[in-house]
């Protein structure tokens, strides 16, 4: 239950962090759609959305036992859990971020032909930037993925292998390893830190003797 609802609050925090970079650039004077407090309340709104969606498979005891794997899943087979999960964790978020990518693109790209001043477009292509570092990030999360959305489509025909889950979780931990090693090559300010933490070194006095006569 806290799995799924975790899932969702992650790929829909890079959804809305994608939508923010859209608003700043394409409606600048919508001041108020930046202030914290609206982004704040959209943040609330986010939980509680992961939060009730979960509800009704926890009411309803759609999430079982898995004895083989040791875990508390949903049994992978076609039925309205199964898709409902994944159209809400990964489908409509993911497809978001896609869209509001390609969207910005051809935006920026249209103001490369306007009497704009640099500033702006400066300002665009940096937005645009920190929309495709989250495209990017988003799209990782998808490929290490894989192995669970194969494991979801052959169960529509057939049955999964005896230790899916154990293998999409192993998947998973590793998606955890690489959105910190995305988020270390991505943030300059962490990264300058980390290397200036690392690099120091503490100085060795030398070993001063004293002659005796």
């Amino acid at each position: 239950f806290l799995g799924y609802g975790a899932d969702g609050l992650q790929n829909y925090s890079y959804l809305l962090t994608a939508t923010y970079q859209y608003i700043s650039v394409v409606y600048p004077n919508k001041i108020i759609w930046r202030t914290i407090k609206f982004q704040f309340c959209l943040i609330i709104i986010i939980w509680i959305i992961c939060i009730l969606y979960t509800l009704p498979l926890l009411v309803t005891g759609q999430i079982t036992y898995n004895i083989d794997n040791q875990v508390c899943e949903i049994p992978l087979h076609l039925s309205l859990s199964v898709v409902y999960v994944a159209a809400i964790i990964y489908i409509i978020p993911n497809f978001g971020i896609a869209a509001v990518y390609i969207k910005l693109t051809r935006y920026v790209h249209q103001m490369s032909f306007r009497t704009i001043s640099n500033n702006t477009i400066f300002h665009a292509r940096r937005e645009l930037r920190l929309v495709q570092r989250t495209f990017i990030l988003s799209n990782s999360l998808v490929v290490l993925g894989l192995p669970y959305m194969i494991f979801v489509l052959t169960s529509f025909f057939t049955s999964p292998p005896k230790y899916h889950f154990r293998i999409a979780f192993i998947c998973a931990d590793i998606s955890v390893l690489v959105v910190v090693i995305i988020g270390y090559c991505f943030t300059p300010n962490i990264k300058t830190t980390i290397q200036k933490i690392l690099s120091r070194s503490t100085p060795v006095e030398p070993i001063r003797y004293t002659a005796r006569i």
